[in-house]
């Protein structure tokens, strides 16, 4: 019977059909103090790096040798180390799959199809595992590169680039000294991320990626590299510009390596230091808006994506480059799993060269934060995107980009796991009293997810409000001619707010008095002449009469005229009504009031009969209005704890207890906390009415706050922490299913 090992002897006398491309391009570099050679392929700009005794073997293939050949050479080059002629096949098998090596042999084109097709499929697969970040191919931009290289030389001399250092230096001084001024002047989340500004921050996005990109490429160029390949890529759903600087692999300076992976992110910090300036010193506008934008993009994008190593971005190669560890990555998940197959499930695998043989500890360490960040990461831009589009019905998009966002981070996983044990004979080796161990642990650990109950805090956001003010109505409708106190001033009791102006009942009054006067003298007169004239006698009664019903008629309607004083009903500071949108009547004889009553431009406008002039409260004694949705409602009562944080305050932290939890729902909210005005309720505006009203289905509750120092004020909106009571706290298991409902919206 003929073994395998005996036709691998019959076989590996003759020439192998085998040969090395002749366009590759190779250079000697060094990783931790061993010799590495990085190969090119320049056709399909691809990168490989090899192991001396490797890329030894790569030259040997040269369409004679043999494999014996070979094997003889490798081992006379590198004693005492052997190599089987299984092992060099496998090598050679690989640099096949590759596309380093080229084969006489016949049915070459299918294999090359078959590769292709793989090649898409992967492409596709991985696409899907990051469709946050998808990218699709250009244009080869080094005659782009080559032209511009020249004008921007300048820009890599060290003066430069230290006057660049200097500039994120200063802004991130101006940020620290005036952090609660800074802070106050940011808006809040429904504020910036409007529809009109995400407009604008998609071109910002676009554009600063741009300069990013072009950052990588032109200093590739600068550094000796080449750039073949940019193109458009969609960060999450952003077209932006790609470029591909892998050919920076291979530079033999490592640092070099590294300042073209950081110049991206020296690019956009060196935007975001600018915009901060602009944005500090120029007056509210569209180039303040504009600068505000790009510190969000260049910030964020930099801390949370590109220098975060965590994640395969800049910092990520940054990293590789400094600690010359090539696919660390992938390292430190091999050595993650390889770890965990030996605890877990008691497997021995086989030492793999290829791996590093020190601190295998800091690698499941940056492997494991890798994941969890990667997880933090692509779960929060999920939930922006969803409280992004939820105020426009837009969910759907947002799940959508959820279902393949999720692939990654599940499916992918879980078809690798499958792999690992697909292999013949991988359940053989697997120490079932281990296994045993796992399982128990596993189940303990999802046991305590499911079913141990943890302190729950209900989330909302809140507005200060006065607690039992003294509303000012109006009860006669006028036309506002006089404004007497300010918002926030204190007055007393019977103090005048406002003058209002009835020309009508001016009228009415001066046709009364005149009447009545008439009626006066013709009662003297009638009362003279009674003894003398029987018929005055006789009209006196009617007249009396009529005089009384024009008194008391007289009397009523400067009563009127008095109303229209308004005065306040206690001590205690002016508060303004809720803010009103009117929409103007150009039939109407006078205008109606819009925004608050107390301002300036509402003088001579049209007060009605019952509208809210204002409130007057007392400074000492504060609310919180909480307003809560509809799915956390059932976890607040009254007598829970509460923690506030207030946006304009955020330096101090307020707390009470519940008072009262309403019974209805909310139908108009407070327009401060719609997110039209920067709050974080999702609204509607009533087009009749101007009314805010709640998307959702949302309840109040009150929370008396003490006033002592006079801090709070009225329309202070912020967030709420509700501590929920022992009873009804919740499991993880019942968070996670909690935030899956509520996010995708159904039910079981």
């Amino acid at each position: 019977m003929v073994t395998l090992a005996d036709s691998l002897l019959s076989s590996s006398a003759r020439p192998l059909p085998i040969r090395k491309r002749p366009d590759l391009v190779a250079q000697r570099q060094r990783y931790e103090g061993e010799v590495y050679w990085v190969v090119k392929d320049p056709v399909g700009l691809n990168y490989f790096r090899f192991q001396e005794e490797e890329f030894f073997i790569l030259n040997q293939l040269d369409g004679r040798s043999s494999l014996d050949e070979i094997k003889a050479r490798f081992e006379a080059e590198f004693p005492p180390q052997k190599i089987t002629l299984e092992e060099l096949q496998q090598f050679i098998g690989m640099l096949h799959r590759s596309g380093l090596v080229v084969a006489a042999a016949p049915e070459q084109g299918r294999q090359l199809l078959k590769r292709r097709a793989e090649r898409r499929k992967q492409e596709w697969i991985n696409a899907l595992s990051n469709i946050l970040a998808l990218r699709f191919r250009g244009i080869d931009p080094e005659r782009i590169l080559n032209a511009l290289y020249p004008w921007v030389r300048w820009m890599f001399h060290p003066a430069f680039l230290i006057a660049c250092v200097i500039l994120w230096l200063a802004a991130l001084l101006l940020v620290a000294a005036e952090f609660r001024v800074f802070l106050s002047r940011l808006p809040s989340f429904y504020q910036f991320f409007t529809p009109t500004n995400a407009l604008w921050l998609a071109v910002t996005l676009a554009i600063t990626k741009i300069l990013h990109e072009f950052g990588h490429g032109l200093s590739c160029k600068h550094f000796g590299g080449e750039c073949h390949e940019m193109g458009v890529m969609l960060l999450v759903l952003t077209p932006c510009l790609y470029c591909n600087v892998s050919d920076s692999w291979m530079l033999p300076n490592r640092w070099h390596r590294a300042a073209i992976g950081a110049a991206g992110i020296f690019v956009e910090l060196t935007l975001a230091a600018i915009a901060t300036f602009v944005w500090w010193f120029s007056e509210p506008g569209l180039i303040n808006h504009l600068a505000l934008n790009v510190m969000f993009i260049c910030s964020v994008s930099t801390v949370v994506f590109n220098g975060n190593p965590l994640l395969r971005y800049d910092g990520y190669y940054v990293l590789a480059d400094i600690l010359e560890i090539p696919n660390l990555r992938q390292k430190a998940t091999q050595i993650l799993s390889r770890t965990a197959a030996k605890w877990f499930l008691g497997l021995e695998l086989p030492e793999d060269p290829f791996l590093p043989q020190r601190h295998h500890a800091l690698f499941i360490t940056y492997s494991v934060a890798a994941a969890i960040y990667r997880w933090v990461v692509v779960l929060s831009i999920l939930l922006f995107l969803n409280k992004f589009f939820k105020p426009y019905r837009l969910e759907i998009i947002g799940h959508a980009i959820a279902i393949g966002a999720l692939y990654g981070l599940v499916v992918h996983p879980l078809y690798q796991l499958g792999k690992f044990f697909y292999v013949p004979g991988r359940w053989n080796e697997v120490k079932k009293p281990r296994l045993m161990m796992t399982l128990v642990g596993l189940a303990l650990l999802v046991a305590f997810v499911v079913f141990v109950p943890l302190p729950y805090r209900v989330m909302c956001t809140c507005e200060i409000q006065p607690q039992d003010p003294a509303p000012v109505y109006v009860d006669v409708p006028g036309r506002l001619e006089e404004i007497l106190v300010r918002p926030g001033q204190h007055v007393k009791a019977g103090q005048p707010l406002a003058k209002l102006a009835d020309h009508d009942l001016e009228i009415e009054i001066a046709r009364l008095e005149s009447l009545y006067r008439q009626y006066a003298a013709r009662l003297s007169a009638l009362e003279r002449r009674r003894s003398e004239d029987e018929a005055a006698a006789n009209e006196l009664p009617s007249l009396r009469e009529a005089i009384q019903t024009v008194a008391q008629q007289l009397a009523e309607r400067k009563a009127d005229q008095q109303r229209l004083l308004l005065v306040a009903p206690r001590d205690g500071v002016v508060v303004p009504p809720p803010w009103r949108v009117t929409h103007e009547d150009p039939d109407a004889p006078l205008p109606e009031w819009s925004g608050s009553p107390l301002e300036p431009q509402n003088i001579g406008a049209l007060l009605k009969e019952g509208d809210l002039f204002c409130t007057i409260a007392d400074p000492n004694r504060m609310e919180a209005i909480l307003v809560i949705d509809q799915a956390d409602i059932e976890f607040v009562q009254p007598g829970l704890f509460v923690r506030i944080k207030l946006d304009e305050l955020p330096w101090k932290t307020l707390t009470g207890h519940v008072e009262e939890v309403a019974k209805r729902e909310v139908e108009a909210a407070s327009p401060r906390l719609a997110g039209k005005a920067g709050g974080e309720l999702p609204t509607k505006t009533d087009p009749t009415t101007g009314v805010e009203k709640p998307i959702g289905t949302v309840y109040q509750a009150r929370v008396p706050l003490p006033n002592p120092d006079g801090l709070l004020i009225p329309g202070l909106r912020g967030r709420a922490k509700v501590h929920v009571d022992y009873a009804h706290w919740l499991s993880l298991g019942q968070r996670i299913w909690r935030f899956v409902t509520r996010t995708f919206n159904f039910r079981l």
